[in-house]
């Protein structure tokens, strides 16, 4: 019973219960801080999944619009235009926007990845990658991403 009043109860939490909550939350601190202290690797994984993301974007694009979509590698980037006329192999002048908005798709390459594609490429209307096959990977890490020759299927 609590001092001061009648058949009041005492409130708060035990020694016991403090000391548990305090184990398990250094625990968790041990476990989970190397993990987000770690962020060139976190970086590195985000940026590939994007890449790919992109590349089987312009794949399906090419499908939909039935027009060639070329994917180009300017330094620091990755860039997705598209052939506005139905004529193989003409320059790819036309942006391709984010899906929804108005904006270009432009892939960024962050600070301290290096992108390794093997060349710029096409996929043609029917989604397939000229020149083929194609590969694109990130330096340090075995990370590739590879466009098949027949299909344009994006795949790790």
């Amino acid at each position: 019973m609590a001092a001061g009043r009648p058949g009041a109860r005492a409130t708060g939490f035990t020694t016991v219960e403090l000391v548990v909550t305090l184990v398990i939350i250094g625990i968790l601190a041990a476990i989970a801080l190397p993990r987000f202290q770690d962020s060139t690797a976190f970086t590195q994984r985000g940026f590939y999944d994007e890449v790919k993301a992109a590349l089987r974007y312009a794949q399906k694009l090419a499908i939909a619009k039935r027009r060639e979509v070329c994917v180009d590698f300017p330094p620091g980037q990755v860039v997705l235009t598209f052939n506005p006329t139905t004529v193989s192999g003409a320059a790819c002048t036309s942006a391709v926007n984010l899906p929804g908005q108005s904006a270009p798709y432009v892939v960024n390459v962050p600070a301290g990845i290096a992108l390794v594609p093997s060349a710029n490429f096409r996929f043609n209307g029917l989604g397939q990658p000229t020149p083929a096959p194609v590969t694109v990977s990130l330096t340090g890490r075995a990370l590739p991403i590879t466009v098949a020759a027949e299909t344009g299927h994006v795949s790790n």
